[in-house]
């Protein structure tokens, strides 16, 4: 079977990574998140408003750790916001260089006092992590950069369940 390069991409707190991680455990697929990642920077002396190459960093290392898993034809999922069209290009021509599939999931929630309050009561449990605010949310909308290209929208408004079923339909 093709391996596949799989990009679980949104706002913070739209749900991706629950949908992302629901899918990994079914598809046994290795799952990288950017923010697991962060947090190990954080708690090695980091700081996300004094140096701003930790954003940049955590990209980095999702990049390499894609890219050891295509060097052996295994699949990959990547969960992080993905807001910039550098890094998305960057993943695109890795899924490329090692002829994976490449296929995309945008988690959005509709419902924007939901996504207020997910946002508000999630503990995610990640060591040397903070929980996100929603002007961390606005902050990121700043700089989103919308899709352009096939891919599967899933509004979080509806079940998680009703989301992970469209999200493995998708990736078959």
């Amino acid at each position: 079977m093709k391996s596949q390069l799989i990009i679980f991409t949104g706002l913070p707190g739209t749900g991706k990574s629950s949908v992302a991680e629901a899918v990994a455990r079914r598809l046994q697929i290795p799952i990288f998140a950017k923010d697991w990642l962060e947090a190990v920077l954080l708690k090695n002396g980091f700081t996300p408003k004094a140096d701003s190459r930790t954003g940049y960093l955590g990209y980095e290392m999702l990049s390499v750790l894609a890219r050891r898993q295509l060097m052996f034809g295994q699949s990959a999922i990547l969960d992080s916001v993905a807001g910039a069209q550098s890094i998305r290009a960057q993943w695109r021509e890795l899924a490329a260089e090692f002829d994976a599939g490449w296929k995309v999931i945008e988690c959005v929630c509709a419902d924007e006092e939901l996504h207020r309050q997910r946002l508000l009561t999630r503990q995610r449990g990640i060591p040397g992590w903070h929980e996100l605010t929603w002007q961390d949310v606005e902050t990121v909308r700043g700089y989103y950069v919308p899709w352009q290209e096939p891919r599967l929208v899933l509004d979080m408004s509806a079940l998680l369940e009703d989301n992970i079923a469209r999200a493995l339909e998708y990736l078959k």
